[in-house]
């Protein structure tokens, strides 16, 4: 497993062990981008999406706490702030997906060779 593999699959057990916020210092540091804030709530426009990021407050919503350990709402969320760095949304929804689906493949991957469950201990 390469070493990229191996840091997606940290971030989504991070997320996993309900350490969301952790996973977001992480993964801006990687991108070199500011670290969204995470809160519980929805947003008038959106209101029955299950996370949505809001570039001007800088801030992920998920709709419920459960959402919180959520990788694949977190990580589509990040790829929206990933990309809206510039100020204007330029992520697709497909591309987020894509992206949330590439680091739970990683996980997935390691669990299997590990026949385990990993932990954030484990890296």
């Amino acid at each position: 497993m390469s070493f990229e593999d191996e840091f997606k699959a940290k971030i989504v057990s991070l997320i996993l062990q309900k350490k969301p916020e952790i996973a977001l210092e992480i993964l801006s540091r990687k991108y070199s981008i500011r670290c969204p804030s995470l809160k519980v709530g929805t947003v008038k426009r959106a209101s029955k999406s299950l996370g949505v990021y809001v570039h001007s407050s800088n801030i992920i919503y998920v709709s419920s706490s459960d959402r919180l350990n959520d990788p694949h709402v977190i990580l589509h969320e990040f790829y929206h702030h990933l990309r809206s760095t510039s100020g204007r949304h330029r992520g697709t929804e497909k591309y987020a997906t894509k992206f949330a689906n590439d680091y739970i493949a990683s996980f997935v991957s390691a669990a299997r060779r590990t026949s385990k469950t990993l932990s954030a201990e484990d890296w």
